[in-house]
């Protein structure tokens, strides 16, 4: 997943620069797919029904253009990896 500087691999670039596409809230969610949290993890944390989760989980594969959660996960953690200091820690994902 990483180039040889220790940067997220060229793979993810696409992906990366879709990531401004996505909403507040679908942010939240892609911060914490990356974390690894479930669906129901997720909705307990934003207090959302899991319903509500999975529509948004829909809305960021769609949105970043890749097939699966894993993959959101992914470019999430390149993500964090990339802008490391600037991106909300875990007690901000859960401010409405």
């Amino acid at each position: 997943m990483h180039g040889d500087d220790g940067m997220p691999s060229a793979r993810w670039e696409t992906e990366l620069a879709r990531v401004g596409a996505l909403s507040d809230r679908e942010l939240q969610v892609f911060a914490l797919l990356g974390a690894g949290l479930s669906n129901r993890g997720i909705a307990t944390r934003l207090q959302v029904t899991e319903r509500t989760v999975k529509a948004h989980v829909a809305s960021i594969l769609t949105k970043l253009e890749v097939e699966s959660r894993l993959q959101v996960g992914l470019v999430a953690q390149a993500h964090q990896l990339m802008y490391e200091g600037t991106v909300s820690n875990s007690s901000d994902v859960i401010d409405n």
